[in-house]
């Protein structure tokens, strides 16, 4: 790890606290919820990644296979949530954001399965479920390490996380020390963070044609590993 840093880990962290000193999102709670008051409502329209990746979602059903509940880490206005949950038994949603929830409900057509949890996932009671799911939910998580051990522990079945990849549609991580910036795409960081704590994944990308021009998003998976040591 170039800059100084002596691993992904420290990269992650490095980037987050460094965010301070930029727009607020990353580290203000009340800046953070100011800015989903104004955004919520639309946000499925400007961010359609769950209704146009389609190979990605079809994967991630197949990984589901034969779950009956779910537990997803920020789902927004539930747009992927809408997807996964067909046939299920029950869903747990971690969304700390209350115009996110109330978005959340607003859209909801399903059956009663869906218990809603008002707190960010490094507060969230400990909670078991077949399989653990999270897209462009992690750019608020400080200890990367915590939240992705927490996740592993949660799972029975499977981990998988989404992360949009390249710009515009997803920012990088930067740190800058002595007058260099080194900057990485999350999704790259995240994988590397997973293989220093001990978890073997399997990382697919996807090529997701959005009508406000072409992205990419990776889709990173892995059995839960026992006894996986938070620090």
């Amino acid at each position: 790890m170039q800059l100084g840093l002596s691993s992904a880990e420290a990269f992650w962290e490095a980037a987050h606290e460094q965010t301070r000193t930029n727009p607020v999102r990353a580290t203000d709670d009340a800046v953070e919820e100011a800015f989903w008051e104004q955004n919520a409502t639309d946000y499925d329209s400007r961010s359609p990644l769950a209704a146009c990746a389609t190979d990605l979602v079809a994967d991630l059903q197949r990984l589901q296979q034969p779950c009956s509940n779910l537990l997803e880490i920020g789902a927004g206005p539930g747009a992927f949530t809408r997807r996964l949950a067909k046939g299920l038994a029950k869903v747990t949603v971690v969304e700390p954001s209350a115009a996110m929830r109330a978005e959340f409900q607003r859209l909801w057509d399903g059956p009663d399965i869906v218990n809603l949890l008002d707190c960010k996932w490094e507060d969230a009671p400990d909670t078991r479920a077949d399989f653990v799911f999270g897209a462009n939910a992690f750019y608020r998580m400080r200890d990367i390490r915590a939240a992705l051990c927490k996740m592993n522990a949660s799972a029975r079945h499977r981990v998988a996380l989404v992360q949009t990849v390249g710009k515009p549609h997803a920012k990088p991580l930067s740190v800058t020390f002595i007058g260099k910036t080194l900057v990485r795409e999350r999704a790259d960081v995240l994988c590397d963070v997973l293989q220093e704590i001990g978890v073997s994944y399997r990382r697919r990308d996807y090529d997701v044609p959005r009508p406000d021009g072409p992205s990419r998003a990776a889709l990173i998976d892995w059995a839960p590993v026992q006894d996986l040591a938070v620090r």
